[in-house]
C-alpha cells in the first residue's frame, strides 16, 4: 500500500481497514510462524504537518504488530523527534543522471514506446535526481506527444500539484476553495500536461479520501468526464465542472457527519 504522508483522510481510512481487517484475532498453531501484517509506504513524510505526524506516531504505537510503516523522505530535520526515535533510519544517496536514464529507458522498452537517449537525459537532468519527479515526467510528455520531439516541452512536478490540490479540497470543499483551484489546472494545461492524466490522479486522490458508499458515484462521474474532455487548455471547464461535482457530493458527506 503506498500513501502520501500528506493526505490524513488516506491515513485515517487506512488505519480503519487495518483495525478492521484485524478486529478478530484467530487462532494459530506454533509451527505457522508466517507474519500477518499490512505494510505502508508513506511518501514525502518531511512535508507532513505536527497533525499527521502524531498521526503516524500513533499508528506505528497502536498497530506495530500488524502494521509496518516504511516513511520516505528527502530530509529527516522536520520530521518529529518522537517519531524518528521509532525507525530505523536508512539513507539512500540521491540517483545520478545516468541511472535515471536507465530505469526510463527501461519503461520504454516494457511500455514498447521508442524513447532516445538524448530525451531521456533531458527528462533525467530537469527531474533533479527524483526518481518519481522523472518518471511522471516521462508519463506527461508520452500523453502530450508522441513520438517525442527535442524542444518538447517537460511538465515536472505535476503529480505533486494534484495530490495538494486533492487535499485541499478533501479537507475544503467550498465554492472560494473551486476558484483556487482553477488557478492550478490552467497552469498545469498550460504546462502541457495531458487533461487525461490530471482527471486520473484527481480520482485516484479524491477516492483515497471519500467513504466507500460514494466511491461508485464518484467512478461514474469520472467516466462521465473522461469520456468529454476536449485537448490543451479546453479542457478547463470540464475539468473545473468534475472537480465542482465532486465537491457537491463530498459536502453532502460532511454535513450528515455534522
Amino acid at each position: 500500500m503506498h500513501l502520501e504522508a500528506n493526505s490524513r483522510y488516506a491515513l485515517m481510512a487506512s488505519v480503519k481497514q487495518i483495525g478492521s481487517d484485524h478486529a478478530v484475532t484467530t487462532e494459530t498453531s506454533i509451527a505457522n510462524t508466517k507474519p500477518d501484517y499490512t505494510v505502508m509506504v508513506l511518501y514525502d513524510v518531511d512535508k507532513a504537518d505536527e497533525s499527521n505526524q502524531k498521526l503516524i506516531k500513533w499508528i506505528i504505537d497502536c498497530y506495530s504488530d500488524v502494521c509496518k510503516l516504511v516513511l520516505c523522505c528527502q530530509d529527516d530535520v522536520s520530521i518529529l523527534e518522537s517519531v524518528k526515535t521509532q525507525c530505523h533510519i536508512i539513507k539512500l544517496d540521491a540517483p545520478i543522471t545516468r541511472e535515471i536514464m536507465e530505469v526510463l529507458i527501461q519503461i520504454s522498452r516494457k511500455e514498447k514506446f521508442d524513447l532516445p537517449m538524448k530525451f531521456a537525459a533531458k527528462i533525467a537532468n530537469k527531474s533533479k535526481q527524483n526518481f518519481r519527479k522523472a518518471i511522471m515526467a516521462l508519463e506527461a510528455c508520452k500523453s502530450h506527444n508522441y513520438p517525442f520531439v527535442e524542444d518538447q516541452p517537460i511538465a515536472i512536478g505535476w503529480e505533486d500539484v494534484l495530490i495538494d490540490l486533492a487535499s485541499d479540497v478533501l479537507a475544503d470543499p467550498s465554492h472560494k476553495r473551486l476558484v483556487l483551484t482553477r488557478g492550478k489546472l490552467q497552469k498545469l494545461l498550460v504546462e502541457f500536461v495531458h487533461p487525461k492524466l490530471i482527471l486520473q490522479k484527481l480520482i485516484e486522490q479524491f477516492l483515497k479520501g471519500v467513504e466507500a458508499n460514494i466511491k461508485r458515484e464518484l467512478y461514474y462521474w469520472h467516466g462521465y468526464y473522461d469520456k468529454r474532455l476536449p485537448t490543451g487548455t479546453n479542457a478547463l471547464l470540464k475539468l473545473e465542472e468534475f472537480v465542482a461535482k465532486f465537491m457537491s457530493i463530498h459536502r453532502k458527506t460532511l454535513h450528515k457527519h455534522q
